[in-house]
Order: structure tokens, then C-alpha cells, then sequence
């Protein structure tokens, strides 16, 4: 059994083990150790990197109950050093724990609980069992604020195993299933450091003085400010409830510097100052928007016109046809489709845009040929997909090649049903 260093004190970089076993997992060489402060993936945290016995550490897993420490290169043996990757590590910590403390504010402010974490490599996410109308920008500008306010404190972490005792008498703000270890951010008592104030920022304190008790096998440092801050940079709908992305740490500098460099480079293609990008996006929507209806109204004389010389050209029965530019995209398709059915005739269209077959069918209303099934089944030979009602339907697909293929079967289709 591998004595968990990680699990007692978050802060050994470095340390000396001895190799108990050599496995393989997919194909790569691991080793199991006597004692180790690698944490392995789990609960939403990463696992650690550094090395072993000087060879690299590729990720770090538990596997049947061993911690096995996957290199990237041979195995050692015997007594070997050890180094955990400190920066990684640090900001795992200030991103697990930054984690609590806003999912902390979001239960107690607005009732929504988290039922599941993740630490990506730039952002983290929490999800949330409530939707986002339950929430909204201000709640979570108050979440935001009130975890903050227990950074600001400076309050004391205490990760450790408890005591029956102790767990009864802890304010839990999720059931201890897997195990005692209970993560516990502490106000302090009247007149000590970090005490001051916590009533008002983050609610009426655990008269044990506890502001947050959660049960977590993860990596935490010893004080809140460690966590630097608690940034939320959005939220949106995730199945039933809410999926909230947010940083801390060293990553919310980052996160700045990118917004920055983001917002340097819109200033640069409107040729305007930063803080006027805003007005110049909204300015350019509005112009796009009047130049595509205008667009739009031009293809669609444009579309008419080229119906009357379909028609010409196809006396009777179903107006099969591949149009070119700039009639062969979804607007140009669908406005010479249209102006056929508008004369009493059937239009089975296609043509080539961007790299895809794009096909259009349409027809009078009133009786006829499910259009929308024929569609489903022409856009499949193109390899894509689409469809719409019995009399209009469009839809697409990468296989170019197959779009007279696709044409002819709506023909057989529609003079079937006619038959």
C-alpha cells in the first residue's frame, strides 16, 4: 500500500521512495512506490508531473488501487528521488480550492448545489443542478464576490481525516461517501486574523467558526489567499442545469492578458480605439444584416428570372436542374425553388458552394410528393443530411461528386409518387 504523502501536506515537492512493482499501462512503462506526493487524476483534478529517479512523469493514475506513476522512459529501480512539478502543482491547488469557495457562494446565495468539477488546462467548469434563469449575471456576480471576500481573509485550510465526532459536528456541504478527509476553511475567532468581517461577506459563520466543510481527496493549500482570486468569465445551460466557467490564480492574469489581446486586435480591424470596439461590432452587424437582405432581395429577382428560363426549358413534369454561381448556395437554391412552385411546377435543384453539394426541392401546396423525405434520402447520397416539409426542403453534404446521383433518385422519387 503507497503511503499518500499529497494527502497530508500539499506542499512536498520533493522526496525519496522506493520502486515496490514495474507495470506497463497502454504500452508505457509505470512504477509503483512505497510513498509518494503525486496526486493521480481523479475528481475533476489532473494528476501531478514531474519525475522519478530523474525520468519524466507523464500522468499519474490509480488502477485496481495502486498509484502507478506512468514515465516517459525506462523504469527505475530500487531508491529513487523524486520531484513534483511545483507550478503545475501550486496552480492546481489554487484552482481545486478557488473551486470550493465558489461553489460554496453559489449554494449558499442561490441554492444551487455542484455536482460536478473539472480543471482544465486554461479554464475550469462547475456544473450546477439548477438552470441558468435560476442565476443569472447578478447571482453570479454576487457568487464571484462573495468567494473573493474569503480569499481577501486570508483564511485558514485545513485538510485532514476526521473523526466520527468531528463530521457530526461539521457543517457538510456534501456527504462524506468516499472516505474522512474533510477540506475546512476556517473565519477565525473573534479578533483574530481573517475573523473580522465574515459575517457580512459570506453570511452567519458555523459556530465552530466554519465557513466551508466539504469532504475532497484533492490538493489545497494552508490559506485562502493563497487562492490569489475567483474569476467567473461565464455561464451557460448544460443539459438541466448550469455549467459555470471560471479561473483563479495566476490563470486570471492570463485570462486578462488574452481579453486584451483579443480586444487589441478587434480595435485594429475596426481601425478604432479599444473601448470603441463595442459600438463599432454593433455598427458592422447592422451593415452585414442591410447587405445581406439586400443580398437576398437581388438573388431573389435574379432567382425569377432564371425560373422563367427553366421553364422554357422543361415544359412539364418536375424542373430537375444544377444551377452555377451565384444562384448555387442555399439562398440563390431556395429563391429559384421557390418562384418555380410559385408557377405550379416542382423543383428539384442543386448546385456546389463552399466546398459542399447544396440541394433545394420544392413544390405548389396543396397535394403531392413528400418533398422532405425525398430530401433526406438525396442529401444521404451526398453523405450529409436534411430536410423540411412536404413542400420545401433543403439540405447538404460534403460528396460533390454524388450531386447529380442525388438529383436523379428525387426524380425517380417524385415520378413514382406521381404515378
Amino acid at each position: 500500500m503507497t503511503e499518500r504523502i499529497y494527502l497530508a501536506d500539499s506542499y512536498v515537492r520533493r522526496f525519496d521512495a522506493r520502486v515496490t512493482a514495474v507495470r506497463a499501462l497502454e504500452g508505457r512503462p509505470a512504477v509503483v512506490l512505497d510513498r509518494t506526493a503525486f496526486y493521480p487524476d481523479g475528481g475533476g483534478q489532473p494528476s501531478d508531473r514531474g519525475t522519478v529517479g530523474g525520468v519524466p512523469v507523464a500522468e499519474v493514475r490509480e488502477v485496481d488501487g495502486e498509484v502507478l506513476h506512468v514515465l516517459d522512459g525506462p523504469a527505475p529501480t530500487g531508491e529513487v528521488s523524486c520531484e513534483v512539478d511545483w507550478q503545475r502543482r501550486f496552480d492546481h491547488m489554487q484552482q481545486h480550492h478557488g473551486q470550493h469557495l465558489l461553489s460554496a457562494a453559489l449554494e449558499r446565495l442561490l441554492g444551487a448545489r455542484t455536482v460536478s468539477f473539472h480543471l482544465g488546462t486554461q479554464t475550469c467548469t462547475l456544473d450546477l443542478d439548477v438552470p441558468p434563469t435560476r442565476i443569472g449575471p447578478e447571482g453570479l456576480g454576487r457568487a464571484e464576490a462573495a468567494a473573493n471576500e474569503l480569499v481577501v481573509r486570508d483564511l485558514e485550510v485545513e485538510a485532514r481525516e476526521r473523526t466520527p465526532e468531528e463530521l457530526a459536528a461539521l457543517p457538510l456541504r456534501k456527504e462524506a461517501v468516499k472516505g474522512t478527509r474533510i477540506v475546512v476553511v476556517r473565519a477565525g475567532r473573534p479578533g483574530a486574523a481573517g475573523g473580522a468581517g465574515v459575517e457580512a461577506a459570506s453570511g452567519p459563520a458555523h459556530p465552530a467558526e466554519v465557513v466551508e466543510a466539504s469532504p475532497c481527496g484533492g490538493t489545497h493549500p494552508r490559506r485562502t489567499g493563497e487562492v490569489g482570486s475567483v474569476a467567473v468569465l461565464g455561464a451557460q445551460k448544460w443539459g438541466a442545469g448550469t455549467r459555470v466557467e471560471f479561473v483563479c490564480g495566476s490563470r486570471v492574469l492570463a485570462a486578462l492578458h488574452a481579453a486584451e489581446d483579443r480586444l487589441a486586435r478587434a480595435a485594429a480591424a475596426f481601425r478604432c480605439a479599444p473601448a470603441e470596439v463595442p459600438a463599432a461590432a454593433a455598427k458592422a452587424a447592422e451593415e452585414a444584416t442591410a447587405r445581406r437582405k439586400e443580398l437576398e432581395g437581388l438573388l431573389g429577382a435574379l432567382g425569377a428570372a432564371h425560373a422563367e428560363r427553366l421553364l422554357a426549358a422543361e415544359a412539364t413534369g418536375p424542373v430537375v436542374a444544377r444551377l452555377e454561381p451565384p444562384l448555387c448556395g442555399p439562398v440563390g437554391l431556395r429563391a429559384v425553388a421557390q418562384a418555380l412552385a410559385a408557377r405550379g411546377r416542382t423543383a428539384l435543384l442543386g448546385g456546389v458552394e463552399g466546398g459542399r453539394a447544396h440541394l433545394c426541392f420544392a413544390r405548389p401546396r396543396g397535394q403531392g410528393p413528400n418533398l422532405g423525405e425525398a430530401l433526406r434520402r438525396s442529401a444521404a447520397l451526398l453523405g450529409g443530411k436534411g430536410g423540411g416539409s412536404a413542400e420545401l426542403a433543403q439540405g447538404s453534404g460534403p460528396e460533390t461528386g454524388a450531386l447529380g446521383r442525388a438529383l436523379d433518385s428525387a426524380r425517380e422519387s417524385v415520378e413514382d409518387r406521381r404515378a
